[in-house]
């Protein structure tokens, strides 16, 4: 036998095999180089295309075709079915998203589907674990229950997946973040905190993770240690509704430190962001009340009270608060103004008369309080007939009397 010869003839297959494989691997990294500068310039149809038609798709490719579905599309439907478009100079998917525009024919693209068949082929892929978080976890926040499972199903897999990628080193600051949100859901704040603080460690300036501890901390009665992440919060949101939500916050954490002027300049800050709502004007009527600023207290009270005449809720909360305080006068002050200013409106004044005799019987002016709640009688009588609740509601209180 010719040793030499057949030496040859695998030494020539080899490099051949070597050819070839090099050749593939070219063609493939090509190809990948093709369509990530397709997203790059945004040709996400095109990007889809290149992914959809590839006849054997590895698994880093699959993420990707994944992703772009996830993050890329123009339109989906339940992460069901999507349409991309690719972007002409000057446009952005998220000002064509708030047109309403329509890309191209949608295609039909289960990701969950997708995502588990690939995890079940690749037990040790990680990454596969952390995607399938960020899946369920956008489920569960943008359709909830009308996406096919329950909301708590979503999260409780959204959570699992994300501790499996976490516990094999696959982890980003929002999934970090979302250990944390689930563990405060089930009021476990000592656990949210520690993934908060480990997800502000890899990015310290996101908004709603500095909002979320600085809450934890709230709930768990560490005010001091929530301060600097809700005055942080506050100082990264944009928008004045979360803005002044983080201000509010802020405040509440500054009252509970016993610190009455911060407190008051943060209730004022949420105010100012979002005038009218009442969490804010409630807490900014305490800390002037604390503070004795006798005149914002009666300017705002009777706002909030004119702003809502026929809640019952408002004025219990006044009559606790001015109580507490032992600013009765304040409150009784108040309570005639806005008698004054609701003069016709019987629903609203019946309202009003009746928690104001319920504080005149608290303070001992039994005689008073059971005329003020006469005079309520009298007004809800032209308003409602007789077999209304808020009649039984008033003869038991004047039982009482």
């Amino acid at each position: 036998m010719d040793y030499k010869k057949n030496d040859r003839t695998q030494n020539r297959l080899k490099h051949l095999l070597l050819a070839s494989l090099f050749l593939l691997l070219s063609k493939t990294a090509e190809a990948q180089n093709n369509i990530d500068s397709l997203i790059q310039s945004g040709q996400y149809l095109a990007a889809f295309e290149c992914l959809a038609n590839s006849d054997s798709l590895n698994v880093t490719q699959s993420l990707q075709k994944v992703d772009l579905a996830l993050n890329y599309h123009l339109n989906c439907q339940y992460y069901r079915h999507f349409s991309f478009v690719n972007l002409r100079k000057g446009e952005s998917l998220e000002e064509l998203r708030k047109d309403n525009v329509y890309g191209a024919t949608p295609v039909e693209l289960h990701i969950d589907s997708v995502l588990l068949r690939l995890y079940d082929e690749n037990p040790e892929d990680y990454r596969i674990s952390k995607i399938l978080g960020d899946f369920y976890n956008r489920v569960y926040y943008d359709f909830g229950d009308s996406w096919g499972e329950r909301s708590e199903a979503l999260l409780e897999k959204s959570n699992s997946y994300y501790l499996q990628a976490f516990e094999n080193g696959i982890v980003d600051y929002y999934s970090l973040y979302a250990l944390g949100y689930y563990q405060s859901l089930f009021q476990n704040y000592f656990e949210a905190q520690n993934w908060f603080l480990k997800s502000l460690s890899l990015n310290p300036d996101v908004a709603l993770t500095n909002y979320s501890l600085a809450v934890t901390y709230l709930f768990d009665g560490l005010p001091q240690k929530g301060i600097s992440y809700s005055e942080r919060a506050y100082e990264l949101y944009t928008d004045s509704i979360s803005k002044s939500d983080a201000a509010r916050i802020a405040g509440i954490l500054h009252l509970k430190n016993q610190q009455l002027i911060q407190a008051n300049d943060f209730f004022l800050k949420a105010d100012m962001l979002n005038p009218n709502y009442k969490p804010n004007q409630m807490y900014l009527l305490k800390s002037s009340l604390l503070m004795g600023n006798d005149s914002i207290c009666e300017n705002l009270g009777r706002d909030i009270l004119v702003s809502s005449p026929y809640s019952p809720e408002v004025p219990e909360e006044f009559n606790t608060l001015f109580l507490q305080e032992d600013r009765v006068t304040l409150l009784c002050t108040i309570y005639d103004e806005v008698l004054i200013k609701l003069l016709g409106n019987h629903e609203a004044c019946g309202n009003i008369r009746f928690h104001y005799g319920k504080l005149l019987y608290k303070t001992g002016e039994k005689r008073k309080a059971k005329n003020m709640i006469k005079l309520s009688k009298r007004d809800f009588e032209k308003v409602f007939e007789m077999d209304h609740q808020v009649f039984d509601a008033i003869e038991q209180t004047l039982d009482r009397l």
